[in-house]
């Protein structure tokens, strides 16, 4: 009877033991932000994933040719990026629980730079396909292109408003806003202040842009009137790719700091600048991933730190 009860006993712990690890697994993977980034560090531009701490690098594509520029949906289950797999730069649709992609853009011209809007429906980016680049939208299945930008030498780098009504992008004439459906363009910053990759805030209030305004280039801030704009980083180095945080208290950003390319995560008041990634590589294109991606395929550290949590959470 004893033996049969601490079988009993034994066989609930264990049980208990499966369903606390399930529940701290579900935890770690959900609330620590993740972002993505495209590096050299297998040979060419391939897509990686960790987390804000640099830690769980995990690699999401591996083709022979040169994929770059991810951009994720809403719900974290889809990933836009662009490839040089059919010899000429497209966009594709990786499903992040099938590891299959699909090809969004089939055009001789070169599609580069996708931008998954807030609410999922549309991914925004740039083609040459008009002979000079302009800024399209496409819808996820690859059905209903349209084209939003008809003026100014070139227009690139779209990204969303929050609410997914405005759509910033970088030209030859400056920083500008547009109506998601390419009305009302209006420029934000002129010459010489040229905002490049420009990135909005959580609150929508905000536009983060990388410009050598000052002789090098560095991370600036503006609201979204043209108004406000304040110098984030002071560097030598080329500081590029800003993307804010989920909960706009830091930025993520890439920069030859230690003389080659890595990604590094400052804080928005300029202070507590911490090195992401730690390698010869070309490390480059820093964005947010949505949370709970990284609970698709844990990596062995992962598993390692979350039994240690596991431990400590038995002990207390």
């Amino acid at each position: 009877m004893k033996r049969h009860l601490t079988y009993i006993v034994f066989g609930t712990i264990l049980l208990l033991g499966h369903f606390v690890f399930s529940g701290n697994l579900y935890v770690y993977a959900s609330d620590v932000p993740s972002i993505a980034f495209s590096s050299t560090r297998g040979g060419k531009d391939d897509i990686y994933i960790m987390d804000i701490n640099g830690k769980n690098l995990q690699k999401l594509t591996d083709h022979p040719g040169y994929e770059f520029d991810p951009s994720f949906s809403p719900d974290g289950q889809q990933m836009a990026y662009v490839s040089t797999r059919d010899g000429n730069l497209e966009i594709y649709v990786l499903n992040l629980t099938t590891k299959v992609s699909h090809r969004l853009t089939h055009h001789p011209g070169h599609d580069d730079n996708p931008a998954w809007s807030p609410d999922g429906r549309w991914i925004a980016f740039e083609s040459n396909r008009e002979e000079t680049y302009d800024i399209y939208k496409i819808e996820p299945d690859g059905t209903n292109l349209h084209r939003l930008t008809h003026e100014w030498d070139k227009n690139y780098n779209p990204t969303w408003s929050p609410d997914n009504q405005f759509i910033a992008f970088s030209s030859k004439g400056g920083t500008h806003i547009m109506d998601a459906d390419g009305g009302k363009s209006r420029r934000l910053a002129n010459p010489p202040l040229l905002g490049n990759t420009p990135s909005w805030s959580p609150d929508g209030k905000q536009i983060a842009f990388s410009t050598a305004l000052l002789g090098n280039t560095d991370i600036y801030t503006m609201d979204t009137d043209g108004g406000n704009i304040k110098r984030l980083t002071h560097h030598p180095a080329v500081d590029e790719s800003p993307v804010w945080g989920p909960n706009g208290q830091w930025m993520v950003f890439h920069s030859r700091w230690e003389e080659n390319y890595d990604i590094y995560r400052i804080d928005m008041d300029g202070t507590n600048r911490r090195r992401l990634t730690h390698h010869l590589a070309r490390d480059v294109g820093p964005t947010w991933v949505p949370t709970g991606t990284l609970s698709v395929a844990p990596t062995a550290e992962t598993q390692t730190t979350l039994w240690g949590r596991l431990k400590q959470s038995i002990g207390d």
